[in-house]
């Protein structure tokens, strides 16, 4: 009766009617295995057990199911040998699917978690890769030219072409893993801001000092509409910073060499940050994306990198009671807009 309303409701049932017949199935990995204490020749206890044993079984989904083994003992016992619910009978149709449906968004929830891990070190080990392989081979020629010069200096110029290069890999370096450790703040909710009181017009205008040399190695010119009295609000300066230089830089990174337009105003009780550029552009189903762990909108040689800034950005922006949207068209740029509460009265 149980596999008929099982089929009924959509699941294909394999059926096991002894103990070493339900072991051999389990071999098959179902997505669960509804097993009855009591069966012919080895109880229902005992299969779980050994299930739990089995390398090739250890993590199915399973769940005792009896009509007779229904005491507080018995469920204790079932649960002990590694069941991961025990339903006693009878039972209502409804509530049965209703357990079993239940059990199974649980463990799609534990594989996605496992998924994600697994795409984070597969990134993250790809990403930190790069700059290492190419810092060991500027190492590696610093050390060629001091062995094999025959005087006592190496010239200045040699020296400087290796370890120049080496010492920007180290910085790329420290900001993956940043970019790493912030991701782990966020995710186990130990983002802690410190609070103070921002003048946004200062901290706007000392990015772009520092984003200058950039902008110009990339062909990009900043161009700044900002208003002549200050804006203060209350918040932490440095994860702001860290957010205007992730917006800036991937303008400047996707801005196909044109202006970039940084806009900064006060609003009735917000203050806006706008961040314009006339690049390559989104597309609209990627725009919502493009804030999640690990999502680029491009699959471009400029997207090379661990795709965690917009995500760190939007958290920032969050947690300072503020929001973060994008809009854009392909091919005719994008624009970020940061608002963020000018008289928060609620705690950070």
């Amino acid at each position: 009766m149980v596999s008929h309303m099982l089929r009924m409701a959509g699941y294909q049932v394999l059926e096991a009617a002894t103990g070493k017949q339900a072991l051999s199935i389990a071999a098959g990995r179902p997505d669960l295995v509804l097993l009855d204490v009591h069966l012919p020749d080895i109880d229902g206890y005992e299969v779980c057990r050994r299930l739990r044993a089995d390398e090739q079984t250890q993590d199915l989904l399973i769940a005792h199911l009896s009509a007779v083994s229904v005491q507080r003992d018995d469920r204790i016992r079932g649960l002990a040998q590694g069941a991961d619910a025990y339903w006693t009978t009878p039972m209502e149709e409804e509530e049965l699917l209703a357990n079993i449906e239940a059990l199974l968004r649980l463990q799609k929830r534990a594989q996605d978690a496992v998924r994600a891990r697994d795409e984070f070190l597969t990134v993250a080990a790809h990403e930190l890769k790069t700059p290492l392989t190419a810092l060991r081979l500027h190492l590696e020629r610093a050390l060629y030219l001091t062995v094999r010069t025959p005087s006592e200096t190496i010239p200045k110029a040699s020296t400087e072409k290796s370890l120049k290069p080496a010492l920007r890999q180290i910085d790329r370096l420290q900001q993956l893993l940043d970019a790493l450790l912030d991701v782990s703040r966020v995710t186990t909710h130990q983002l802690r801001l410190d609070v103070s009181a921002v003048d946004l017009v200062e901290t706007v205008g000392e990015m772009a000092l520092r984003l200058e040399a950039q902008a110009r190695v990339a062909g990009v010119e900043l161009r700044f509409e900002l208003p002549h009295e200050p804006i203060i609000i209350f918040g932490d300066r440095l994860r702001l910073d860290q957010v205007l230089n992730n917006l800036v830089t991937n303008a400047i990174k996707y801005g196909a060499g044109r202006p970039v337009h940084i806009r900064l105003e006060e609003r009735t009780d917000q203050a806006a940050i706008l961040v314009r550029d006339l690049g390559i552009g989104i597309a609209p189903e990627d725009q919502a994306r493009i804030f999640g762990r690990f999502e680029r909108a491009t699959a471009t040689r400029q997207s090379e990198s661990l795709g965690l800034g917009l995500y760190i950005a939007k958290e920032i922006v969050t947690a300072h009671g503020g929001d973060i949207t994008v809009s854009s068209k392909p091919g005719e740029g994008a624009t970020f807009q940061v608002l963020l509460p000018l008289r928060r009265t609620e705690r950070y």
